[in-house]
């Protein structure tokens, strides 16, 4: 009796394509995930004729690929998914939001069995970084595919030997955050006041085509980007809160990775306060202030600019 498929025996293979839906005739590169896999979902109905006491037929309506992956966060893990999410191209270890369109086609392998599941033309159209004091930082991506599989194969799509991950440590809440700095200048650091959680979400929902007699769209492009997130801080004085309160603008800048190599910068230039104040107090606890935001347009900037250190 054959051995059944087991997660260790899982695996995800990317590449990026030049022509969106085709795969390019290159190894695939092996994404690092904790969990998470791809899914052809259909949508079906019942029949509605009456000639039987029973549902003569399930009718399939429509067809979509998709899925998300996540991960612990380590240099060089996301870069190609965050110049997807981004359209636009790392240049001189600098990214920016764009609109070019970066697609991608995923593969789900179950090494083991062994089975691949490729979906092609994929637009990231989500993509989170989490973190918090005495937890892992985190990540999750989503994406959405242009050709979702009729069928699994028991070859890979990719040419030749697969690419390994990049071997980096994953970074912690501890050494791996090297800034917070709000309004430019006050930093969130090192007591003053103290940052204690962090989330940073993109979105940029995939402008889907679909279309009569095939599986796969017609289109898939993205559309807006939007960045929006969350921070939390022991509340020390009145700044962030009066921020709030007066709706004042502010900017945001994260640098998570090692302190001199291998590390990323996120600047959010203009950011907008949308949420929050100090929390509601309970016995023996500190009083934690927590903000949601959102980032948006900065002509020199763009919305959040990514600079990477090697």
């Amino acid at each position: 009796m054959p051995a059944n498929s087991v997660a260790s025996n899982f695996r995800v293979g990317y590449v990026q394509e030049v022509t969106q839906g085709t795969t390019p005739a290159s190894p695939l590169k092996t994404l690092r995930i904790t969990s998470g896999g791809a899914k052809v979902a259909q949508n079906f109905a019942e029949s509605d004729e009456i000639h039987l006491v029973e549902v003569p037929n399930a009718i399939r309506l429509s067809v979509m690929g998709q899925g998300d992956y996540s991960g612990e966060l380590s240099y060089g893990a996301l870069d190609d998914l965050l110049q997807g999410v981004f359209a636009g191209t790392w240049s001189t270890n600098v990214l920016k939001v764009g609109s070019t369109v970066t697609s991608f086609t995923f593969e789900d392998q179950w090494t083991d069995v062994p089975l691949y599941a490729a979906y092609k033309g994929c637009i990231i159209d989500s993509l989170s970084i989490s973190m918090q004091q005495g937890s892992k930082v985190t990540f999750k991506a989503g994406f959405k595919a242009l050709t979702p599989p009729t069928t699994a194969s028991g070859t890979t799509a990719g040419t030749g030997a697969q690419t390994a991950a990049p071997t980096n440590d994953a970074m912690d809440p501890i050494g791996s955050v090297q800034l917070a700095q709000e309004g430019g200048a006050g930093s969130l650091l090192a007591g003053a006041p103290g940052l204690t959680a962090l989330t940073m979400d993109i979105s940029r929902m995939a402008i889907m085509e679909p279309q009569l007699g095939t599986t796969a769209l017609a289109g898939l492009l993205p559309s807006r980007f939007v960045m929006k997130g969350s921070f939390s801080t022991y509340f020390q004085n009145s700044t962030l809160f009066a921020k709030y309160l007066g709706r004042t603008d502010t900017s945001l800048s994260f640098t998570l990775g090692g302190a001199s190599t291998k590390k990323y910068n996120f600047l959010m230039s203009k950011v907008t306060l949308t949420d929050g104040g100090p929390q509601s107090v309970s016995k023996d606890q500190p009083i934690i202030q927590t903000y949601s935001f959102q980032a948006v347009y900065d002509a020199t900037n763009t919305t959040c600019t990514i600079t990477r250190t090697p």
